[in-house]
């Protein structure tokens, strides 16, 4: 695919953050970041688990032939850590390996499974030629809080640290190595995108995070960090959450709050022009659902 967009504005493709662990990092596309997502896989000593599958036919592709210029090892298990397109629709292409995620990610994906691809056509269209005859492939292990994998003497600790980003988020954390796979959870240099989760509830999870303490995240967007950047994410949502809950005892709307919001240096980041609006709105969203269940007591 090529698009008239800088795709350079981080280091893309393979990145060895460990011996036998990798990051797949993406670039920019037609619609800023949105569906460029980031992906990873580890080298065990008889298989590969990789870590989200992307989103079209030829980012699965590529992430094949970087895996394949690795390790000739089959890939036995296949971790999701939510049910957005850009994460899943690769994990055909790794059949017959296991699929694991947590349980409210599976629930997604089975209800979205016979219309999710050609939702994604119809949301971006000049991704439409890229995505023909995938079919969704529906996790087979579910966890509800942690699960871990050991391949030889790793360990992967794959958890759920509650609603956030979504409401079935998983992050993989490989303690022996301090690296950590979030998914998600983090956003490096993108707006986070809190449509289908929770502000507060993402601040709280971020928080859990930065208490693992890792050397090196791999984030669901944008490039490689490490807890600097993850933190000033959270100081994203922290101003979010505060800011919207003061507009909205205000009385204003959420454009007036986007308005008004002072996020500094942060609004430069990618996408943010139309997901700080979505993520007011959720904030809103919440706040009047608290109103009335105290109403309603």
């Amino acid at each position: 695919m090529n698009f008239d967009r800088d795709f350079t504005a981080w280091p893309i493709g393979l990145h060895r953050v460990a011996d036998g662990v990798y990051a797949y990092v993406q670039g920019n596309g037609p619609y800023g970041n949105a569906g460029f997502s980031n992906a990873g896989f580890v080298v065990g000593p008889d298989y590969v688990v990789v870590i989200d599958t992307l989103g079209t036919n030829s980012m699965h592709d590529d992430f094949i032939r970087a895996i394949r210029g690795v390790t000739d090892l089959p890939v036995g298990l296949v971790i999701i850590t939510h049910h957005h397109v850009d994460h899943v629709l690769g994990t055909h292409r790794f059949m017959p390996a296991r699929v694991i995620c947590h349980r409210q990610c599976r629930a997604h994906i089975q209800a979205g499974r016979d219309s999710m691809v050609q939702r994604w056509r119809d949301m971006r269209p000049l991704l439409a030629p890229d995505l023909a005859d995938i079919p969704v492939v529906v996790p087979d292990i579910t966890f509800d809080d942690r699960i871990s994998i050991h391949l030889g003497e790793r360990e992967l600790v794959v958890f759920h640290p509650g609603l956030a980003h979504t409401d079935g988020d998983a992050a993989v954390y490989l303690p022996k190595d301090g690296i950590l796979f979030t998914g998600d959870l983090f956003f490096n240099r993108v707006c986070p995108a809190a449509f289908q989760g929770s502000v507060s509830g993402w601040i709280a999870a971020v928080e859990s995070l930065l208490e693992l303490a890792p050397a090196v995240i791999v984030p669901g967007h944008g490039p490689v960090a490490d807890r600097h950047a993850l933190r000033e994410m959270l100081r994203y949502l922290r101003l979010i959450q505060a800011g919207s809950e003061q507009a909205y005892a205000l009385g204003l709307t959420p454009e007036q709050a986007q308005e008004r919001m002072e996020l500094g240096e942060l609004r430069d980041w990618f996408d943010t022009d139309h997901r700080l609006l979505q993520d007011i709105q959720r904030v809103y969203e919440a706040l009047k659902t608290s109103m009335l269940a105290s109403v309603a007591e």
